[in-house]
């Protein structure tokens, strides 16, 4: 079967575009990759369709590589999973996935974060930075992403407590006062209170947070479903490289 063109679309370079051919790139995984995933959490043990993932590989320079210690709290490569294609699957109970002291996220005037995921009940796609920050985080009706305790910005979600199958992004961008939420590449204006904020922060709040994929802290809120790629930039990517980059995840997972 011939590829999608969308994939193969040269940049300005002439090469195939990927996540990294745009500037900024501090996080990459993706469960497409099979290089990119491990059995154990120090890395060591090839992983095929149906086993567990202890290791998650950042395919960033950032080499912030997620892990799991406990056998038991681990995703599930599953056969599939996302239009016909394996994903890494969270069972919506203990499963999870993180990286200790990711600094990249703190302290910055933008950022952007874009998964491709579900799930069928409240959760929290990722954390980082402070134990209130949160992205693609499923809370009753309402779908939040914010970039610090009191700085968010929600958007209604429907049906209650489940998010579909589709590329979410968030955008903040702290010298523009914005942030800003894209399913499938559509802006979402409405939003849930209370989780406007009557100004946004300048910049992401500083530190060194451990990054979690598929919970809130390991602790609660679980993924129950697939999240098959998430890419994090420190910037603020505009309206070109967003559609760029929405068009290659959509072609890359059959939507």
């Amino acid at each position: 079967m011939p590829m999608n063109p969308r994939l193969l679309r040269p940049t300005a370079s002439g090469a195939a575009f990927t996540p990294a051919t745009l500037s900024g790139l501090i996080g990459w995984y993706d469960s497409l990759d099979l290089s990119s995933m491990a059995a154990n959490s120090d890395g060591s043990g090839a992983v095929g369709v149906g086993d567990q993932v202890g290791y998650w590989a950042d395919k960033s320079s950032t080499g912030a590589n997620l892990i799991q210690a406990t056998a038991a709290n681990r995703p599930t490569l599953t056969a599939a999973a996302v239009n016909g294609k394996a994903a890494l699957v969270f069972d919506g109970s203990n499963d999870n996935l993180s990286s200790a002291s990711y600094t990249a996220q703190g302290g910055i005037a933008g950022l952007t974060r874009v998964a491709v995921y579900s799930t069928t009940q409240n959760s929290q796609m990722t954390r980082a930075l402070s134990t209130s920050d949160s992205c693609f985080f499923v809370a009753n009706a309402d779908f939040v992403c914010r970039v610090s305790t009191s700085a968010g910005d929600a958007v209604e979600a429907s049906p209650v407590s489940e998010m579909t199958l589709r590329v979410y992004a968030n955008v903040f961008d702290g010298g523009a006062g914005t942030c800003e939420t894209f399913f499938n590449n559509a802006l979402q204006t409405t939003k849930a209170s209370p989780y406007i904020p009557a100004a946004l922060p300048a910049t992401t709040p500083a530190g060194s947070g451990t990054l979690h994929v598929g919970s809130n802290a390991g602790a609660n809120n679980f993924v129950a479903g697939p999240i098959a790629e998430y890419v994090i930039y420190s910037r603020a990517l505009n309206a070109e490289e967003r559609t760029s980059l929405y068009e290659y995840l959509a072609a890359k997972w059959g939507f």
